[in-house]
């Protein structure tokens, strides 16, 4: 499925078979095809490179070439809207929220300031006082809108001055999805384990990848049943809260039997681990070596970082 189709084309689905392809191997991707360890090396020294720029434009061509990468590298369409949804948000919570709450709390100190008068008006329920009330909660409204604005104005220019910033944090999240998601778990293990990693964490990394969608397509099935065995709200209420509260319940429900499928099947894992040997194996250099043989730095490895270095400084240069 394209990118431009997320939008529109959602399910459950397309969301398992993002999780397949992240959990299991990836040909396709560029990033997979190259050597493990390089491409390690490589993604420390790029969350490295964003903090050596500091104006908008180099750092708006260091961005759209990690898109560029992520594109290649099949990154899941739903964690690149979810990582965008954010930084929008992020940008949002300045021009909007900060003015609009600075103003409300402008707009009920000056009633606050008020309060007495309002009180007397209402309790003598002179008719000619609720001029004098109606004159307040004006002045309340104006003196909310006139700080909610001049707060934005403020917020804009707070969010031209971070913008460098977030442009840094959303290269680095971009170029570390195209990573963790194009490499296979079994590679990305194998690399750790030849950097001198210790192969309880590697394997734990490559074991939580494969057990993911496993976990999501056991979630659901909980879901559906406990769905079957309930009864959907008739009057759903306004904005259809109760049926989100439905779901919201349902979800709670499913969570608990999924903990205790999760502990019966990490004990059975465990259990085969050890009867293969696991144990033993893990400071014995012949099976470090056997679990990585085959890996070995080729010419587009090396082509692949010098690349990346001269496309680097032709940014540093030109922009």
């Amino acid at each position: 499925m394209k990118y431009v189709d997320a939008v529109t084309d959602i399910s459950i689905a397309d969301i398992k078979v993002d999780l397949m392809r992240t959990a299991y191997d990836n040909d396709r991707a560029l990033l997979n095809s190259f050597d493990p360890r390089v491409v390690l090396l490589w993604t420390v020294l790029f969350m490295i490179v964003p903090w050596l720029f500091y104006d908008p434009l180099p750092l708006a061509v260091l961005l759209a070439a990690a898109f560029a990468l992520a594109a290649l590298s099949q990154v899941s369409k739903y964690l690149l809207a979810l990582l965008l949804f954010g930084q929008v948000t992020n940008v949002g919570f300045f021009v909007v929220m900060v003015p609009a709450v600075g103003g409300a709390i402008q707009a009920f100190g000056y009633l606050g300031d008020n309060a007495g008068r309002v009180t007397e008006a209402v309790a003598t329920l002179d008719p000619a006082v609720f001029g004098e009330v109606w004159s307040i909660a004006a002045g309340a409204t104006a003196r909310g809108v006139d700080t909610a604005l001049t707060s934005q104005e403020v917020g804009i220019d707070a969010v031209g001055a971070v913008v460098p910033f977030f442009l840094k944090l959303t290269i680095i999240s971009v170029i570390s999805l195209a990573v963790f998601s194009a490499m296979s778990p079994r590679k990305l293990s194998k690399g750790m384990l030849r950097l001198g990693v210790p192969r309880q964490l590697t394997f734990a990394i490559a074991y939580g990848y494969r057990m993911m969608p496993l976990l999501v397509e056991e979630y659901h099935a909980l879901v559906n049943s406990f769905r079957l065995r309930s009864q959907v709200p008739e009057n759903t209420g306004f904005l259809k809260w109760r049926y989100f509260y439905y779901l919201l319940k349902l979800s709670v429900k499913a969570f608990y039997p999924l903990i205790f499928n999760v502990a019966k099947r990490s004990r059975v894992t465990v259990e085969a681990m050890e009867t293969k040997g696991f144990s033993r194996s893990l400071g014995d250099e012949q099976s470090r070596a056997l679990r990585t043989e085959g890996m070995m730095v080729r010419t587009r490895d090396v082509s692949f970082v010098f690349g990346s270095l001269l496309f680097v400084a032709a940014v540093w240069a030109f922009t």
